[in-house]
């Protein structure tokens, strides 16, 4: 398990604790380098200098629904890291997380201008 996955497991959990939605956490688990992305979003080199000149822009959506079984990456290409609902991205490190259980995730987001994200997880 690399480490950026083990960070993002790490701070998952911790914050699905302290997170409020209607549904239980869905399960998730760190998806292998082979598995294909259903989803996949790049954070490009540079977007966190935009955001500090206060730039506003849509790397991924405020809200995403995926099914149980689908995997979402979000590649990191900037020099810092961003938080995007329960993960973490660091600096040029790839998330890449498969959704193995039904269930809601709500967060902040540093990409997003309305500064969440909401991840739905259905069977």
């Amino acid at each position: 398990m690399s480490r950026s996955m083990a960070v993002a497991l790490l701070i998952g959990g911790v914050v699905m604790l302290g997170c409020t939605s209607e549904t239980s956490p869905p399960g998730i688990r760190a998806a292998a380098d082979s598995t294909e992305a259903d989803y996949r979003y790049v954070i490009p080199a540079g977007t966190g200098a935009l955001l500090d000149d206060g730039e506003r822009f849509e790397i991924m959506p405020a809200q995403l629904e995926v099914q149980v079984g689908q995997t979402i990456e979000i590649v990191n290409e900037d020099d810092r890291g961003h938080v995007i609902g329960v993960f973490y991205v660091g600096p040029d490190e790839t998330l890449r997380q498969t959704f193995v259980e039904p269930g809601r995730l709500v967060g902040e987001c540093s990409i997003h201008p309305s500064g969440s994200f909401s991840l739905s997880v259905v069977a």
